[in-house]
């Protein structure tokens, strides 16, 4: 096979199958992360919570936690997407788990 016919497959190949990974897995939305938090958590606390000694949540496993319980707890209708889109918001602007 020469290397003209193998570089259009691979870029076929690759068009084919990077929509269908993409697809699979959508990226959180830092904005509405924000405005979620601002509008359903800012109410009851302030970013100060975030900030305590000892430090709760350690990881980011306990922070998607401790949103999808306050989730529930407040009878919100948040989409997977929704919470995924809070727990980023927050380990941006105040935990920085994830490297």
């Amino acid at each position: 096979m020469s290397v003209r016919r193998f570089v259009p497959t691979l870029a076929g190949i690759l068009a084919c199958a990077l929509p269908a990974i993409a697809g699979g897995a959508e990226l959180p939305d830092l904005e509405r992360g924000r405005a979620l938090y601002e509008n359903h958590c800012v109410v009851c606390h302030t970013s100060k919570v975030h900030r305590r000694i000892p430090q709760l949540p350690l990881s980011m496993e306990d922070l998607r936690y401790v949103v999808t319980v306050w989730v529930r707890n407040e009878g919100l209708r948040w989409s997977r997407d929704e919470i995924e889109d809070v727990v980023h918001y927050l380990d941006r602007t105040h935990y920085r788990f994830e490297k």
